[in-house]
């Protein structure tokens, strides 16, 4: 028998529609970025966590400096010897055509030493690994050499080499060399032993297990060292430069001194510091793009 519904459970199904209708309407409404799969919205905090490796370096810097222009502001200090962070700027502009034209001897110098000395460092060190004789009769001398400050051999280059660009490049490959030689070494000999033990299981060959192994695995090693190898270069060039030049940034340095400009000093060493950190940067791009190639 039909029964006709009351009034109140009309009313209360009707609610329940009504309930479920703005339910489904905020459901629509939602963000998309609450959809599964989708990257959540970026917040400040977020993204001062992924630039705080530029963020804080900058920063400290920039505190730096505006402590130090204010402090030779408030003391009214000599600028013959210390002159202010601004003082140095105008001196960069004021001398960019002499600094500009003395980069290429300085910088060209420095990079090749640093490719002779990866070249043949890297040479050394797959030579002592192939043979165990040469390396017991070798490593102990170059740890000797290296012992020994660097420095001191400067003079030498010059009377062995002249007074040209090659004792200069000769000093910033001997100057530059022996981080590769030790740390590629101790990546070529820090091989997995295991990886090592397969491959021989497999019949590959010392020059296969080489390639295909040891050298992959002393990679690492090798772009370490190379960071330290390329700051030594420049160092290695402006050391033959003060010793025996007639053009170049150390060479400008020299003749800044003598004249008490601290200004342009400080401008040819701001240069300098550029310069070494294009070369860590083209060796960090090396770095990043071996480690894609070989999916690490």
């Amino acid at each position: 028998m039909y029964r006709r519904p009351s009034l109140k459970t009309m009313n209360t199904q009707t609610i329940a529609v009504a309930d479920l209708d703005n339910h489904t309407a905020r459901a629509e409404a939602a963000p998309r970025a609450a959809v599964i799969g989708e990257p959540p919205a970026r917040t400040l905090g977020s993204t001062f966590r992924q630039l705080r490796p530029v963020i804080l370096p900058v920063g400290f810097g920039v505190c730096v400096l505006a402590f130090w222009e204010i402090l030779v502001w408030a003391i009214d200090y000599p600028a013959q010897i210390l002159p202010a962070p601004t003082a140095i700027v105008a001196a960069l502009f004021e001398n960019r055509a002499l600094l500009i034209a003395n980069i290429i001897p300085t910088a060209g110098v420095a990079f090749g030493g640093f490719l002779i000395a990866l070249v043949a460092g890297v040479a050394i060190s797959v030579a002592m690994t192939w043979s165990q004789y040469l390396k017991e009769g070798l490593y102990p001398n170059i740890i000797a050499f290296q012992i020994v400050p660097k420095v001191a051999w400067a003079p030498m280059f010059v009377l062995w080499l002249g007074i040209e660009t090659e004792s200069r490049l000769g000093f910033a490959t001997f100057i530059s060399i022996f981080p590769i030689i030790i740390s590629m070494t101790a990546g070529l000999y820090n091989t997995d032993p295991s990886m090592l033990k397969l491959c021989r299981a497999l019949t590959a060959s010392k020059w296969q297990m080489l390639v295909n192994v040891r050298f992959p695995y002393a990679l690492p090693y090798l772009f370490s060292a190379m960071k330290i190898s390329v700051t030594l270069a420049m160092i290695g060039v402006i050391v033959g430069e003060f010793i025996t030049s007639q053009r170049g940034l150390g060479f400008v340095i020299l003749v800044a001194a003598g004249r008490l400009e601290t200004d342009l000093m400080m401008a040819s060493v701001l240069v300098l510091c550029i310069i070494g950190l294009t070369f860590y940067g083209i060796v960090e791009i090396g770095t990043r793009a071996v480690d894609r190639w070989f999916g690490q």
